[in-house]
Parts: structure tokens; C-alpha cells; sequence
């Protein structure tokens, strides 16, 4: 395609459009920030004696990409012929991308649309003028790239100082430093808990939004959790690196955090939201979360259910009979707990194990991650080599890995209840199991039940209860 030439208008503009953008406002000021009423100041002296047809802004916009309200405004004013000029307070307010730019700048002048550049005195209905553009837009580009490239660096030295970049939610700056936000910061803290805790995402989305008195959609919340800034993390690059700044929850309810979240990948929320007793509860050998298809349970990731799926799947068994087979096991294993010291004893020998195993585990995740800590300030000192500093490091990152896999399968850190105390409350739970809501009931099984397993049948119309196994919490 032939490139389009900036064609001149032969008569000086009437209406003229001012146009401002500045990339980041957030409170600057000083002389050399060019503030969007200098910016208007500028402009209206250089078109003096012209009708100003109207004024468009794009504030806390990058110029690097032309998806911007303000511009695409003024693409659809001067298809309408409404402007015959377009004031900038300098070049760059347009963009500092030269091909992008270039070609919006085509279109208005197919429009006979003018550019006039306050500071610069460049006015595109003469040749000189167009070229000095031309010329103008490639040196902002050049000025954005290098700014970039600072700030890279910047950004990089102070992650290996453990200072975030940017303000999560949850968190304001005080003295240059990340600090908790006394309301948002306790309402994420909550938020983790209760997805640690089995509460649908819809409803933690919901929770959310009613503190910020803002919509949320699930897709961010999910992005929010996965943020290991709330772990006191810095991430940068990939690397994910110790923070000076506090914590918004603890390591063991980020791990069944990000546990729940790998099981529940690919699941849509309304599939797992409270419809049914055994939501969220209920998964595939393979640990993927069934969902429900009218009074059916099926494998998100199973090879006849999903296109690409890659699980064996479990069928297609009935609701009802898997939760008729999950409440038989829940009712015979509290039973047995009341009734049998053997098995009493047996419980309490795995709890034992289960807690020393994490009191270890956890504190290998505290020594490697304080290691982590003391390496990346001698490296940031310079005391360390690259490649010296990038081997340790990847060891410790190594068993970090392992220790949080390792605890991410054991049993929560909670104190775990009596036996006979425990087979006090299924009975409880039981005798009101037919007045509860499917959420109630959902919530209720989750303080024994910690998966309900669904094998696939191993012959030809093997019944549900032969197929379903309840793992419990203790």
C-alpha cells in the first residue's frame, strides 16, 4: 500500500481542538512537569484568534499505543468535519510512537485536518513543518524507549532491596514504603481465609466488591490470590524475591490458597458455585473438581467432556447417589470414632505426625526463604557474582518449592477436635442435614470431609458407592 503523504490545508484553520495528555498525574508538580493547565495555558496562546471547538484529555495515559478515548474522539470529530486544526501543547502529547503516530496523523490530514505544536512551533501546512514532525516523533520515541529502559533498572535494584513497584490492592504508600491499607488490607486478609476455607469464588468476589463499593469480576479476585506481593513478595521479571514490606496473609493459607486454585483451573465459577451439597468437595482421582451437569457429575478435564482434555474423566455418576455414598461413609466413620479407642488412637497418631512433619516443613520454608533474603542484600551490595548469586539462588528457590509442595499436602495447622467431640458433631450435623441449605451443607462437610474421591467405573455400570471414597480432614 502506497504511504499517504501529509497533504497541506491552504487556508489558516478556524476550529481548532486542544488536545492534552500526560502519562502519570497522581500529584506531580514542579516546573519541568508539564501539568494539563500549563499544557491548556501554552495552546490557547497559540491559537489565539481561532474558534476552540473543544478541549479533549487523556490524564494517566501512556503515549506508547493509540487505544485512548481522547484520540479516538478526535478520529471520529474530524471524520464528521467538525475541526480543521488540532493544537498539542509538544509533539509527544500525541504519542511517542512514530508508526502509530504517523498514521493517525495521515488520517486527519486526509481530513484536512492541521497539527500546531504549541512549544515547538511546528505547523504541518507547510512542508518544513511536516518534516520537522516527522523528525520531532522520532526523537520522543527515542525519549521513551531510554525512560523505559531507566526505570527497568531502577525497578529491578530496588526488588533486589525487597521495595515493591507500584501499589497493590490492599496497600497504600506512606514514606515511600508498601504499608497495609487499614480497610481494603484486612478485607484481603479475609478474602484468603475464606477461599483457603472452601467459600465459593463468586462469594468471595462479592465480599470484596461490598467493602471497596466497587463491581469486581471473579477473573481479577483470582489474578488478586495468586499475587505473592501478599506473601511479602516482590516479583520482578519472573523472579519472585523476599519484600521489605507486610504481609496480608500467612504461608500456610497462601499455599491451600494456591492449591484450590490449581484444582479449580478451567472450571468456570458458576459451576462451583453453592447449587449442591458436595460443590467444591467432590474431584477426580487426578484432584480435578467435578462439576455439575443437570443430575450428573462429570470432569472439567476429562477427554469425553472436554475438547483436548487429557483426564480419563469419571463418567457420568449421580448426584444423588455420590452424596447418598459420601454422608453413608461420613455417618460410619464418626461411629467408628465414638465407638473404637483403636481408631481413636490411630487418629490421633496421624494428627501428631501430621503437625511435627509441619513443624519441620515449615521451618526448612523459613530458613530458605531468610536465606533468600541475606543473598539478594550482598548481592545488591555487589558482594556476590552473578552467576554465583544466580546458582544459590535457583537452590533455594528449589527448596522453597519442595517445602511448600510438601506442606501444601498435609493437613491444615489447626487444632484438631476430640474424636468423640468430632463424632458429636457429625451426629449434630446429621440430625440437621435436612433443614440446611445446599451452602450451609457444603460448609458443614468441610469441617470433616477434606475431598470426596469419585473413581471411574471399572466395568460396565458399576454403582456409584462402589466408586466413591471420603478423605478426611483428620
Amino acid at each position: 500500500m502506497p504511504r499517504r503523504r501529509l497533504t497541506a490545508v491552504p487556508d489558516r484553520p478556524t476550529r481548532v481542538v486542544l488536545y492534552r495528555r500526560v502519562s502519570a498525574l497522581m500529584g506531580r508538580g514542579g516546573d519541568d512537569f508539564h501539568s494539563p493547565e500549563v499544557q491548556l495555558a501554552a495552546m490557547r496562546r497559540a491559537t489565539h484568534g481561532m474558534t476552540e471547538v473543544a478541549v479533549i484529555d487523556d490524564i494517566d495515559v501512556s503515549g506508547r499505543h493509540f487505544s485512548r478515548e481522547g484520540i479516538d474522539r478526535i478520529r471520529r470529530m474530524a471524520a464528521a468535519r467538525q475541526l480543521d486544526a488540532l493544537a498539542v501543547f509538544d509533539v509527544s502529547r500525541l504519542g511517542r510512537n512514530v508508526r502509530e503516530s504517523l498514521t493517525f496523523l495521515a488520517e486527519l490530514a486526509d481530513q484536512g485536518v492541521t497539527i500546531l505544536s504549541a512549544s515547538e512551533q511546528v505547523d504541518t501546512s507547510t512542508p518544513s513543518g511536516r518534516l520537522m514532525l516527522t523528525n520531532m516523533l522520532a526523537i520522543a520515541e527515542y525519549r521513551s524507549d531510554e525512560i523505559g529502559r531507566g526505570w527497568s533498572g531502577a525497578i529491578q535494584r530496588r526488588a533486589e532491596l525487597g521495595q515493591h513497584h507500584g501499589r497493590p490492592l490492599g496497600y497504600i504508600r506512606r514514606d515511600k514504603r508498601l504499608v497495609p491499607d487499614p480497610v481494603i488490607g484486612p478485607a484481603i486478609t479475609e478474602a484468603y481465609r475464606r477461599y483457603a476455607a472452601g467459600e465459593p469464588i463468586g462469594e468471595v468476589t462479592d465480599y470484596l466488591a461490598g467493602v471497596r463499593g466497587t463491581v469486581m469480576v471473579t477473573a481479577n479476585v483470582k489474578k488478586m490470590l495468586r499475587n505473592p506481593v501478599y506473601l511479602g513478595k516482590v516479583v520482578i521479571g519472573g523472579d519472585v524475591l523476599p519484600g521489605e514490606h507486610d504481609a496480608l496473609t500467612d504461608p500456610e493459607t497462601w499455599e491451600r490458597v494456591q492449591q484450590r486454585l490449581a484444582e479449580e483451573a478451567g472450571t468456570p465459577p458458576r459451576a462451583l458455585a453453592a447449587g449442591w451439597a458436595l460443590v467444591g468437595l467432590v474431584e477426580c482421582p487426578r484432584g480435578h473438581k467435578l462439576q455439575r451437569q443437570g443430575e450428573r457429575l462429570v470432569c472439567g478435564h476429562g477427554r469425553g467432556d472436554t475438547k483436548g482434555g487429557d483426564c480419563p474423566g469419571v463418567g457420568r455418576p449421580l448426584i444423588a447417589r455420590v452424596e447418598a455414598e459420601a454422608l453413608r461413609q461420613v455417618t460410619e466413620y464418626a461411629a467408628l470414632l465414638r465407638t473404637d479407642a483403636g481408631a481413636r488412637a490411630s487418629r490421633m497418631a496421624r494428627v501428631d505426625a501430621s503437625r511435627a512433619d509441619r513443624e519441620r516443613l515449615e521451618r526448612d520454608l523459613a530458613d530458605a526463604r531468610s536465606a533468600m533474603t541475606r543473598l539478594a542484600v550482598s548481592h545488591a551490595r555487589n558482594q556476590l557474582p552473578d552467576e554465583v548469586y544466580a546458582e544459590a539462588l535457583g537452590e533455594l528457590r528449589r527448596a522453597e518449592a519442595t517445602a511448600v509442595a510438601e506442606l501444601a499436602r498435609l493437613a491444615p495447622a489447626v487444632d484438631a477436635p476430640d474424636p468423640v467431640d468430632e463424632a458429636a458433631m457429625v451426629d449434630q450435623l446429621m440430625g440437621l442435614w435436612p433443614d440446611m441449605t445446599m451452602r450451609e451443607r457444603g460448609r458443614a462437610l468441610r469441617s470433616v470431609v477434606d475431598a470426596v474421591v469419585v473413581r471411574p467405573a471399572e466395568r460396565w455400570r458399576q454403582p456409584e458407592e462402589q466408586r466413591v471414597r471420603v478423605r478426611f480432614r483428620w
